[in-house]
Protein backbone atom coordinates (compact mmCIF):
# COMPACT_ATOMS: atom_id res chain seq x y z
CA UNK A 1 0.00 0.00 0.00
CA UNK A 2 1.19 3.15 -0.91
CA UNK A 3 -0.20 5.70 1.79
CA UNK A 4 2.53 8.64 1.98
CA UNK A 5 0.09 11.00 3.78
CA UNK A 6 -2.74 11.40 6.65
CA UNK A 7 -5.32 11.88 3.71
CA UNK A 8 -4.08 9.04 2.24
CA UNK A 9 -4.40 6.45 5.08
CA UNK A 10 -7.63 7.88 6.69
CA UNK A 11 -8.80 7.38 2.66
CA UNK A 12 -7.21 3.26 2.86
CA UNK A 13 -8.53 2.92 6.10
CA UNK A 14 -12.27 4.07 5.31
CA UNK A 15 -11.58 1.58 2.06
CA UNK A 16 -11.10 -1.26 4.29
CA UNK A 17 -14.24 -0.35 6.63
CA UNK A 18 -15.75 -0.17 3.91
CA UNK A 19 -14.55 -3.72 3.29
CA UNK A 20 -15.78 -5.06 6.10
CA UNK A 21 -19.30 -4.08 6.49
CA UNK A 22 -19.54 -4.57 2.45
CA UNK A 23 -18.34 -8.43 1.83
CA UNK A 24 -19.78 -11.09 4.35
CA UNK A 25 -16.42 -13.31 4.94
CA UNK A 26 -14.73 -10.79 6.93
CA UNK A 27 -18.00 -10.70 9.40
CA UNK A 28 -18.43 -14.53 9.09
CA UNK A 29 -14.76 -14.73 9.96
CA UNK A 30 -14.53 -12.95 12.41
CA UNK A 31 -17.88 -14.56 14.22
CA UNK A 32 -16.09 -18.00 13.71
CA UNK A 33 -12.77 -17.18 14.53
CA UNK A 34 -12.20 -14.66 16.32
CA UNK A 35 -10.28 -10.48 15.47
CA UNK A 36 -8.78 -10.83 12.09
CA UNK A 37 -6.99 -8.88 10.51
CA UNK A 38 -8.21 -6.85 7.11
CA UNK A 39 -6.09 -5.55 3.75
CA UNK A 40 -5.95 -4.76 0.20
CA UNK A 41 -2.58 -5.55 -1.31
CA UNK A 42 -1.75 -2.98 -4.01
CA UNK A 43 -4.22 -0.48 -2.89
CA UNK A 44 -4.00 2.83 -4.59
CA UNK A 45 -1.48 1.53 -7.44
CA UNK A 46 -3.70 1.22 -10.50
CA UNK A 47 -6.89 0.45 -11.50
CA UNK A 48 -7.04 -3.36 -12.07
CA UNK A 49 -8.31 -5.21 -9.46
CA UNK A 50 -7.25 -5.53 -5.59
CA UNK A 51 -7.25 -8.34 -3.57
CA UNK A 52 -8.71 -7.95 -0.11
CA UNK A 53 -7.71 -10.09 2.55
CA UNK A 54 -9.07 -11.50 5.87
CA UNK A 55 -6.56 -13.40 7.94
CA UNK A 56 -7.24 -14.58 11.42
CA UNK A 57 -5.16 -16.89 13.73
CA UNK A 58 -6.52 -19.22 15.84
CA UNK A 59 -6.31 -22.50 17.71
CA UNK A 60 -2.35 -21.39 18.70
CA UNK A 61 -1.22 -23.23 15.38
CA UNK A 62 -3.31 -22.19 12.47
CA UNK A 63 -3.95 -19.43 9.96
CA UNK A 64 -6.72 -18.93 7.57
CA UNK A 65 -6.86 -16.51 5.05
CA UNK A 66 -9.25 -15.50 3.00
CA UNK A 67 -8.35 -13.56 -0.49
CA UNK A 68 -11.10 -12.28 -3.16
CA UNK A 69 -10.50 -9.72 -5.58
CA UNK A 70 -12.69 -6.41 -5.29
CA UNK A 71 -12.96 -3.18 -6.95
CA UNK A 72 -12.38 -0.23 -5.23
CA UNK A 73 -13.77 3.36 -5.67
CA UNK A 74 -11.48 5.51 -4.80
CA UNK A 75 -13.49 8.82 -4.64
CA UNK A 76 -15.92 7.61 -2.59
CA UNK A 77 -13.87 5.05 -0.54
CA UNK A 78 -15.80 1.34 -1.15
CA UNK A 79 -15.27 -1.55 -1.77
CA UNK A 80 -18.01 -2.79 -5.39
CA UNK A 81 -19.72 -5.33 -4.54
CA UNK A 82 -18.76 -6.83 -7.82
CA UNK A 83 -16.30 -9.42 -6.70
CA UNK A 84 -14.30 -12.87 -7.73
CA UNK A 85 -15.18 -15.78 -6.12
CA UNK A 86 -13.30 -16.05 -2.80
CA UNK A 87 -10.79 -18.89 -2.28
CA UNK A 88 -10.01 -20.15 1.57
CA UNK A 89 -5.97 -20.93 2.24
CA UNK A 90 -5.93 -22.93 5.45
CA UNK A 91 -2.40 -23.64 7.37
CA UNK A 92 -1.29 -25.87 10.05
CA UNK A 93 1.84 -24.56 11.79
CA UNK A 94 4.48 -28.02 12.40
CA UNK A 95 6.87 -26.33 14.18
CA UNK A 96 8.06 -22.90 15.10
CA UNK A 97 11.84 -21.75 13.58
CA UNK A 98 14.11 -19.94 15.36
CA UNK A 99 17.24 -17.65 14.36
CA UNK A 100 20.44 -18.04 16.19
CA UNK A 101 19.19 -14.91 19.34
CA UNK A 102 16.26 -17.16 19.91
CA UNK A 103 13.73 -15.23 17.69
CA UNK A 104 11.01 -16.79 15.96
CA UNK A 105 11.88 -16.34 12.39
CA UNK A 106 9.21 -18.50 10.79
CA UNK A 107 6.85 -21.58 10.31
CA UNK A 108 7.09 -24.78 9.15
CA UNK A 109 3.80 -25.90 7.69
CA UNK A 110 2.36 -29.24 8.36
CA UNK A 111 -1.14 -28.84 7.21
CA UNK A 112 -2.38 -26.84 4.31
CA UNK A 113 -5.77 -26.80 2.83
CA UNK A 114 -7.94 -24.74 -0.04
CA UNK A 115 -11.58 -24.38 -0.27
CA UNK A 116 -13.94 -22.41 -2.22
CA UNK A 117 -17.39 -20.43 -0.99
CA UNK A 118 -19.43 -23.54 -1.29
CA UNK A 119 -17.08 -25.49 1.52
CA UNK A 120 -16.93 -21.84 3.20
CA UNK A 121 -20.58 -21.92 3.39
CA UNK A 122 -20.63 -25.36 5.04
CA UNK A 123 -18.77 -24.30 7.58
CA UNK A 124 -20.67 -21.50 8.64
CA UNK A 125 -23.71 -23.59 8.94
CA UNK A 126 -21.82 -25.95 10.99
CA UNK A 127 -20.72 -22.90 13.09
CA UNK A 128 -17.19 -23.78 12.76
CA UNK A 129 -16.98 -27.57 12.78
CA UNK A 130 -13.88 -28.74 10.85
CA UNK A 131 -15.21 -31.91 10.42
CA UNK A 132 -17.84 -31.80 8.13
CA UNK A 133 -14.85 -30.29 5.33
CA UNK A 134 -12.78 -33.36 6.72
CA UNK A 135 -10.05 -31.19 8.20
CA UNK A 136 -8.71 -32.22 11.69
CA UNK A 137 -8.32 -28.84 13.38
CA UNK A 138 -6.23 -29.15 16.49
CA UNK A 139 -7.78 -26.29 18.80
CA UNK A 140 -6.47 -27.88 22.13
CA UNK A 141 -2.82 -28.15 21.40
CA UNK A 142 -1.08 -24.88 20.86
CA UNK A 143 2.26 -24.72 19.53
CA UNK A 144 4.70 -22.94 21.71
CA UNK A 145 5.69 -19.96 20.04
CA UNK A 146 3.19 -19.28 17.55
CA UNK A 147 1.79 -16.52 19.58
CA UNK A 148 5.33 -14.93 19.21
CA UNK A 149 4.87 -15.48 15.59
CA UNK A 150 1.74 -13.94 15.55
CA UNK A 151 2.74 -10.75 16.64
CA UNK A 152 5.50 -10.96 14.35
CA UNK A 153 3.06 -11.24 11.52
CA UNK A 154 0.49 -8.44 13.03
CA UNK A 155 3.64 -5.99 13.97
CA UNK A 156 3.55 -3.85 10.20
CA UNK A 157 -0.01 -4.20 9.40
CA UNK A 158 -2.62 -1.54 9.80
CA UNK A 159 -5.05 -2.23 12.11
CA UNK A 160 -8.49 -1.08 11.10
CA UNK A 161 -11.09 0.22 14.01
CA UNK A 162 -14.42 -1.43 13.09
Amino acid sequence: MSCGSHNEMNAYIQTVQSGIKTLPWPKQIEKLLGESDHFITHYGFDADPKEWNTEVFFGGRYRLTLQVDVEIDYKNHLIKTNVSAPKFYLFEAGAIRRDAKGDVEGLDISGQWIFDQTQWNKLVEAKGDWSVLGIPVKTNSPLPGFEEHVNRARAPRVRIPH
